[in-house]
């Protein structure tokens, strides 16, 4: 070798060797000042390191400590720490810290406290103004953790939760424990795990217990405290879906009271769901999902499954209350009031695949099944595949509400194909197929305040049916064989087409008629989606020879629930006197002809 390349060598290596020496020599008390300006411009506050030395005077893995660092809490979050450590001691690698990792060994803490605070519209004490969201790593490396005199106090004005717990960490392992509140209601929270030391997977369970809300959650994180990176099993019940929300943030309803069991796993600020199981007041729920976040909006992608499903369970006993106090104001209703406001979904998007296989509900229903996806866009909710099994046929379309610029505007697209009338209105005795259409476009926070604001069409033909014999001598206004016709005796019903056209909530005949072997009815005027207040007048003529007509138009007012029929201007004694009179004299009553029904059904049935 060369004098000068053997030189070199010795040189390099004398001053790696210097520089070596000097690092495992350095007096990191001098980085005491540094350490509090880099803290400071991190959080955008002035923290405070009361010391900072070393114990050890020579190693590559120094041996600090800490004494009196005090993180202030945000101004917004009030007053007192957000952290505070009296005293903390741990060895540091510093050819770790060199490759770009932070790697800490027995480290021991003394008197911890974390007073954590999130606010109304989401700020978090805890975060740093140069915090960046990501999925990578869990933080800094640590092989072996005590902490004596461990307080977590956690206050969240956004989720209605709060914690007030001891925490210690010791070779035992570590245990949380305190009380707290979600939603208002008392809990006791408690959670452990092995020591923390390494970086093998690190098993845990964490418990929330109290008479609103009871979970479990049981599984491991990828390496110890990685709060980031984990998979878990997780079971709850409580007295409605909210207080489950309340915990995981997925603007979950109040709901009847649930049970529920589910496998997750984390990896960043992404979440998967799997094996969801369980029940809401008496409907089944079985699914997964994934959700995501992504710039500041939370994306849900899954599927829902029940076996059987009410409505009313997506409502506890206030919202319940709610509905029962506004029945009883307005009267039943054949329109349903469901809220179609997406203003607390306004940061979600995703697609949900729902299927219900049996529909329940407190009284007879045609509606049977309902399957669709739900798709959710920066506020434009689309349901295109809807289908609603009936007891015969099903109805099918697809709904969409638009929230994008203010008030929820509705667009309801939906046809019924293959009905029966009685299944619909079992009391009339009245059936045939029956089929409709309709095109609704409304603005409204539910779905009855869109409908009563709305503009399109609503129709409807029947076929092919039978009534009694006296219900369609009625119709005729042929009081007498209405009267005496054998209650056993049918008639055929040959059509009944209605059509409204609606405009701003009020919906014109455009016919409405019913054509049976023993008359045509002709009815004419009003609907008043808003109220559902009928504004009608019948006219029926008879098919063959009437010997006791009633004579002049009846009138039908009410409600779609509750009609009131009132007979011709007069009264009913009156009226019967004109028809038995007029009969007397002998005079032939009209007949009516058969209805082009075909034609007719056409043109109810069409979409312009």
């Amino acid at each position: 070798m060369k004098p000068a390349v053997r030189t070199a060598l010795i040189g390099s290596a004398a001053l790696s060797a210097c520089v070596v020496i000097g690092v495992a020599a350095f007096p990191c008390s001098m980085l005491r000042g540094e350490a509090e300006r880099r803290l400071s411009d991190h959080y955008g506050r002035p923290v405070k390191l009361a010391a900072l030395e070393r114990v050890n005077s020579f190693s590559l893995s120094p041996r600090l400590r800490i004494r009196g660092l005090s993180v202030p809490q945000a101004s917004w979050a009030g007053s007192g720490s957000t952290v505070a450590i009296r005293q903390a001691e741990f060895d540091l690698s510093l050819p770790a810290l060199l490759t770009g990792s932070t790697r800490l060994r027995n480290v021991r803490v003394e008197g911890l406290r974390l007073d954590f605070v999130r606010s109304a519209d989401g700020r978090e004490s805890w975060k740093g103004t140069r915090t960046k969201t990501s999925s990578g790593g869990g933080g800094p490396m640590i092989e072996g953790l005590r902490i004596t005199d461990g307080r977590l106090i956690y206050r969240d004005a956004k989720r209605d939760r709060t914690l007030n717990a001891a925490l210690a960490v010791g070779p035992g392992g570590l245990k949380l424990d305190g009380n707290g509140t979600v939603l208002g209601a008392p809990v006791r929270m408690t959670a452990s795990g092995p020591a923390v030391t390494g970086t093998a997977a690190w098993p845990f369970q964490a418990d929330i217990a109290g008479q609103a809300l009871t979970m479990r959650a049981k599984g491991q994180m990828d390496r110890p405290l990685d709060l980031r990176h984990m998979a878990l099993t997780v079971t709850a019940r409580a007295a409605n879906l909210s207080y489950v929300d309340a915990i995981i943030e997925a603007g979950l309803p109040r709901t009847q009271p649930v049970q529920l069991s589910a496998k997750a796993r984390r990896d960043g600020t992404d979440w998967t769901v799997s094996d969801l199981n369980g029940s809401i007041g008496r409907s089944h729920i079985a699914g997964g999902a994934t959700i995501r976040k992504r710039d500041g909006r939370s994306i849900i992608e899954g599927d829902v499954h029940s076996r059987q499903f009410d409505f009313d369970d997506l409502s506890d006993a206030h919202g319940r209350a709610i509905a029962a106090a506004k029945r009883a104001k307005a009267g039943p209703r054949v329109i349903p009031d469901t809220a179609i406001d997406l203003r607390k979904v306004a940061r979600t998007d995703g697609r949900l695949t729902l299927r219900a296989d049996r529909l329940l509900w407190p009284g007879p229903s045609p509606f049977r099944s309902l399957t669709g996806t739900l798709d959710l866009q920066h506020s434009l909710l689309r349901i295109d595949d809807l289908k609603l099994g009936l007891s015969h046929g099903a109805m099918t379309g697809s709904i969409r509400v638009d929230q994008r610029r203010g008030r929820p505007v509705m667009r309801l697209a939906l046809d019924l194909d293959g009905g029966r009338l009685i299944d619909f209105a079992p009391n009339t005795q009245v059936d045939g197929r029956l089929d409709g259409r309709m095109r609704l476009t409304g603005t409204g926070r539910t779905i009855r305040a869109a409908i009563a604001r709305s503009d399109g069409h609503v129709s409807l033909v029947a076929r092919d049916g039978a009534l009694p014999a006296r219900t369609a001598a009625l119709l005729g206004q042929d009081l007498l064989k209405g009267l005496t016709l054998d209650k056993a005796k049918q008639a055929s019903l040959r059509c009944a087409v209605v059509r409204l056209d609606v405009r701003r909530g009020m919906g014109t005949a455009n016919p409405i008629l019913i054509d049976t072997t023993r008359a045509r009815t002709d009815i004419t005027g009003r609907v008043n989606l808003n109220g559902e207040r009928m504004m009608l007048v019948m006219r029926g003529t008879a098919k063959q020879d009437s010997a006791l007509k009633l004579h002049g138009p009846i009138t039908i007012t009410g409600t779609l629930k509750q009609p009131e029929i009132a007979l011709p201007e007069g009264g009913p004694v009156k009226t019967i006197l004109k028809s038995i009179g007029r009969a007397m004299d002998g005079k032939k009553e009209p007949v009516a002809a058969d209805a082009a029904c075909d034609i007719l059904a056409r043109r109810a049935m069409a979409v312009g």
